[in-house]
């Protein structure tokens, strides 16, 4: 996403690696909530958006971008008190295999979100994931993805498996290459396959489609849930009242996704998404 600087997210994940191995809580101290983030659209805008419901209710909030299994590492180890990033049951599943005993997995703020192989619109012939056998030379026998720490990349690869598509290469890069790649092909009219996922604001920007997965290898829709650390439940039960009362939709999380996207300042968009939903949110925030 060009919103992200990778200078940062780098110098992030170096502390979170080493804060994580004793848990000492590096990122905070007792009067500060700290978020962990990762870089995808929708998980930028939530968090900020509960970064300023926060901080008009007083919390001084901190926000650290990581990737995904960092987030679940910093939560497990107490160094990270919330994130909105898990996608469960399916996308992260090994994750929360791995550290569910760790971490408290609270309430969905969003459910049903997908995740697939897309393709632009007029790729016509192309609607299945089994169609991809007959275009691999158009598209240079590629699929592009995102981060090589991804979930989607491993249900990608798996996917690729299971429909036999062996000539097939998976390019792992970033969320922002991904769309860079599938703007120019799509602005050419170019036939590209990319990963894909729900809610994301290139659904609005281009007309793609999903392929067909008739042997589920992405699994059924997810539900995204709010995370919390252990040390923070037991602290904090008013925060996590309140965002277990939150509840977004595709109409609401869709406008939010688009202006966080084109604004140079995230977090602002953020913040004018939540003066315009100030009665939502203050339903949700009540005690």
């Amino acid at each position: 996403m060009k919103k992200l600087l990778l200078i940062s997210m780098i110098c992030f994940l170096l502390v979170i690696t080493s804060a994580c191995g004793n848990g000492n809580g590096a990122f905070k101290d007792k009067k500060t909530i700290t978020i962990g983030m990762n870089n995808y659209t929708e998980n930028i805008a939530y968090t900020y958006v509960w970064k300023q419901i926060l901080e008009d209710r007083g919390y001084k909030v901190r926000t650290v971008f990581l990737e995904k299994a960092g987030v679940w590492v910093g939560t497990a180890n107490d160094d990270i008190d919330i994130s909105f990033a898990p996608w469960l049951p399916t996308t992260d599943a090994p994750f929360y295999k791995k550290y569910k005993d760790q971490v408290n997995i609270e309430d969905p703020w969003l459910k049903n979100a997908r995740l697939g192989f897309a393709v632009p619109a007029y790729m016509k012939d192309v609607n299945t994931t089994e169609d991809l056998a007959k275009v691999a030379s158009d598209v240079d026998n590629k699929v592009i993805g995102i981060d090589p720490g991804s979930s989607i990349n491993g249900l990608a690869e798996q996917a690729l498996k299971d429909y036999n598509l062996k000539s097939y290469t998976l390019v792992k890069s970033s969320e922002a290459a991904m769309l860079s790649e599938l703007r120019k092909a799509y602005d050419a009219k170019k036939p590209i396959v990319v990963t894909m996922w729900n809610p994301h604001w290139a659904f609005a920007d281009f007309d793609i489609k999903y392929l067909k997965d008739p042997k589920n290898s992405f699994g059924d829709p997810d539900n995204i849930y709010t995370m919390t650390s252990k040390e923070f439940k037991k602290t904090n039960p008013q925060v996590i009242k309140w965002m277990n009362n939150a509840q977004m939709n595709d109409k609401l999380i869709s406008p939010l996704l688009s202006q966080v996207e084109k604004s140079s300042n995230p977090e602002e968009a953020a913040q004018k998404w939540v003066k315009k939903h100030k009665k939502l949110v203050d339903s949700w925030t009540k005690d």
